[in-house]
């Protein structure tokens, strides 16, 4: 019961899943519809009002421009000045004349009137007349006469333009009729005059109109005051007097969504900054939504199909895929308790299995991440002698296709002591060659050892056992990579062939000491490590051991240092001499000790000199030479991780110094420190626990915090103080970082 428990759950889940896999497309289909038919279609005719709004300003600041260079040219015409109009009957015709050619220079007026300030009467394109003769028979405004228009037209100092009723004659329909009026002349504090221009609403409504096209609406146009001067609706509730005051609360420009009286709508609104007046479209909401309720309806129908179809889908693909996800989940438990360290039984199949994909998947970022660093990692610990499992560095070079076939390998050594600077873009270049590089009848694998200042070489011959002329011939191409990617020939070192990759620690050891020879050779030479004994007189035992002995105790390696110790005492015990001479060889053997402690500084311990001195036996030797190696290694490796200690130190101060500075990068820090890019970020990550990204973003993001909280700099200012220059991309950043804007930040602080 409990085994059909369990998968009753897991088939409701997959039956679940199925649902929802089928209810997705329903769901993104009706947002789809829903923003395209709705929130796009509403979006594109409100730009697109927006857009013949900004025309039709720039037609009516056109017309206004040309209305006002009209009352320009009439204050200075001379034909039009107060003592020449009123000098006789004949410059009272030329005057009226000359009006009505300004009159027929602008189309959209349908009157120009002239006014001067005191008189009873004014000149038109009409003729002579009395105000009241020209607001009563003329125009047959109905909300004005002639003593109200004097008022008007004697106290106007800057231009303005009135809404007015009207008949027209030879018409009894009232009609609106706008009249525009400039004092003369311009700008002055007391003007003789007003110019008058009449223009109908509907020569303004007629371009106004079109704006709405198929919609319903209203389209207005106001006056600096808020005063609606022109108007024109189809189909709406809204009146003009609601209007006025939906415009007196929001008169900025843009689109906005407005409500009255329980009616949304959407209110377009543009500015002329030459006349003040404003441009206004007003849409009830409601018809955008009223174009897609058809549209919607088919599409409800429709993703209902294809609910109705998905669930009997649904049913059959459940029962089919449940057993095959039951054993992908038998396969992944074991699997997921190894990765995560828990037997512990998953609720059921598939969250068993997805833990298991997503932890896999964690791991395969991670090691990909990590694959450069953990390749030279491991050439580093096979050159230390780390390694001791053959099994282990033969999975771990399939895994990583790794050319170290061969059955002779060596170890070459190239000192960078003493070389002249070399730019990390060339140091760079040179470590991308030797990453992998292709060598006569061999393959070669560099790492750089910082704290030795040399870069090393593991060689692996791809068929025979190697001769010394095959580790010449190598050792000059490597000499002339280094010669063409940083300009010098270095010294090189190698070590004698070993067939076992387990044992290239020996050879690493061997050229070492053979690079701490080149005192006797010239720059440029490559120095062999079994010409070193050449280069000895001594003779009691074997010159290659004891400078393996050497160099071990130098890099710190107790292991290796032990073996060679080994092997000298197991040379000595084999000497057929007299003991006086067995003790003098023994006592050339603690002056090797001896050298390389006063090489080390280090100082010995009393109870180790007298071992040193009152052994009997080749045994106690040995012991106390063993135990002299474990404190010379111990102080060797403390004393590396005291300099990387001071190294990592090191550079954060140069950070906290250089943080500010925009060209500060990882090429940068790492060509001032002399080291590889790659080295320096492992270097970074091992010392610090920072990547130097994360640890430059931080004290960056700690300064901006300080500075937004202490001080009233504008935050762009900030940011760019910091080493930033794309000012976006930070503000990204920071909201990650602190889950508000630098502003908000500001203010809560």
């Amino acid at each position: 019961m409990k085994r059909f428990g369990t998968q009753s759950r897991l088939f409701n889940q997959i039956f679940l899943s199925h649902v929802l896999i089928f209810a997705i497309p329903f769901i993104i289909l009706s947002a789809v519809v829903y923003y395209n038919a709705v929130v796009h279609f509403k979006s594109e005719i409100e730009s697109s009002n927006l857009y013949k709004l900004t025309q039709v300003r720039n037609t009516f600041d056109l017309f206004a421009r040309g209305l006002d260079n009209s009352a320009a040219r009439i204050s200075i015409d001379p034909h039009l000045r107060p003592f020449a109009v009123k000098d006789g009957i004949y410059n009272q015709m030329q005057a009226i004349e000359e009006i009505s050619k300004y009159k027929a220079n602008n189309a959209i007026i349908d009157d120009l009137a002239l006014y001067f300030h005191g008189d009873n009467q004014l000149y038109s394109s009409s003729g002579l007349t009395t105000l009241e003769t020209f607001t009563q028979r003329v125009y047959r405004f109905t909300d004005l006469n002639g003593q109200s228009l004097a008022d008007q037209l004697n106290a106007i100092q800057l231009p303005s333009i009135r809404r007015a009723q009207v008949q027209l004659s030879g018409s009894e329909n009232v009609q609106n009729m706008l009249t525009y009026m400039f004092p003369i002349p311009r700008n002055s504090q007391s003007p003789y005059a007003t110019v008058v221009f009449l223009i109908r609403e509907s020569m303004l409504t007629d371009l106004v109109g079109p704006i709405l096209g198929d919609f319903n609406g209203s389209v207005y146009i106001a006056d600096q005051d808020g005063t609606i001067i022109a108007a024109r609706s189809r189909e709406t509730d809204l009146n003009e007097q609601a209007a006025a005051q939906l415009l007196t609360g929001h008169d900025e420009e843009g689109i906005r969504d407005i409500t009255y009286e329980n009616e949304r709508y959407s209110m377009m609104t543009v500015k002329s900054e030459m006349t003040g007046w404003s441009y206004v479209v007003m849409m009830p909401a409601s018809q955008f939504f009223g174009r897609v309720l058809e549209m919607r309806t088919f599409v409800l129908i429709v993703c209902a199909a294809v609910v109705a179809f998905g669930i009997a889908t649904a049913i059959l693909l459940s029962s089919r895929q449940y057993r095959p996800i039951r054993k992908i989940a038998e396969y992944a438990r074991p699997l997921a308790g190894r990765l995560q360290g828990s037997e512990e039984k998953r609720g059921d199949e598939l969250d068993l299995i997805r833990d298991t994909v997503w932890v896999t998947r964690d791991l395969m970022e991670q090691i990909d991440v990590q694959r450069p660093i953990v390749r030279e990692q491991f050439f580093v610990k096979l050159l230390k002698g780390a390694l001791r499992d053959a099994g282990e560095v033969e999975a771990f070079m399939q895994r990583e296709k790794l050319a170290l076939a061969g059955k002779s390998n060596f170890v070459a050594v190239v000192s960078m002591e003493g070389s002249d600077y070399v730019s990390t873009q060339n140091r760079e270049e040179l470590l991308r060659i030797l990453g992998e590089v292709e060598l006569p009848e061999a393959v070669g694998h560099g790492v750089e050892m910082i704290q030795d200042n040399a870069i090393v070489i593991l060689i692996s011959i791809s068929a025979g056992e190697g001769t010394r002329g095959q580790q010449k011939s190598i050792a000059e191409k490597i000499a002339l990579l280094f010669e063409q990617c940083i300009g010098l020939r270095p010294v090189i070192g190698l070590g004698t062939i070993v067939s076992d990759l387990l044992q290239t620690n020996r050879s690493y050891i061997e050229a070492f000491a053979a690079i701490e020879y080149t005192m006797r050779v010239r720059k440029g030479d490559i120095v062999f490590f079994d010409e070193l004994s050449q280069w000895q007189e001594n003779n009691w035992y074997s010159v290659e051991e004891q400078i393996r002995l050497v160099q071990s105790m130098k890099q710190g390696n107790k292991e290796a240092a032990a073996t060679a110790l080994g092997n000298l005492l197991n040379d000595l015990r084999g000497k057929d001499v007299s003991l006086f001479y067995l003790r003098c060889m023994s006592f050339d053997l603690i002056n090797t000790f001896l050298r390389t402690i006063n090489e080390l500084q280090l100082k010995i311990p009393q109870e180790h000199r007298q071992g040193l001195t009152e052994f009997t036996t080749l045994e106690q030797l040995g012991a106390w030479m063993s135990s002299l190696i474990d404190e010379i290694c111990a102080h060797v490796n403390a004393n590396k991780e005291s300099k990387n200690n001071e190294l990592g130190d090191r550079i954060l101060d140069y950070i906290r110094d250089n943080y500010k500075d925009y060209e500060l990068n990882l090429e940068k820090i790492s060509d001032h420190f002399q080291m590889s890019i790659s080295y320096f970020s492992r270097f970074m990550k091992d010392q610090t626990g920072y990547t130097f990204i994360e640890y430059v973003t931080h004290l960056r993001m700690e300064e901006v915090k300080r500075l937004l909280k202490q001080t009233d700099i504008p935050i762009k200012d900030i940011v760019v103080s910091v080493g930033y220059a794309d000012v976006p991309n930070f503000m990204r950043k920071f909201k990650n970082s602190e889950g508000i804007t630098p502003g908000q930040y500001r203010k809560m602080n």
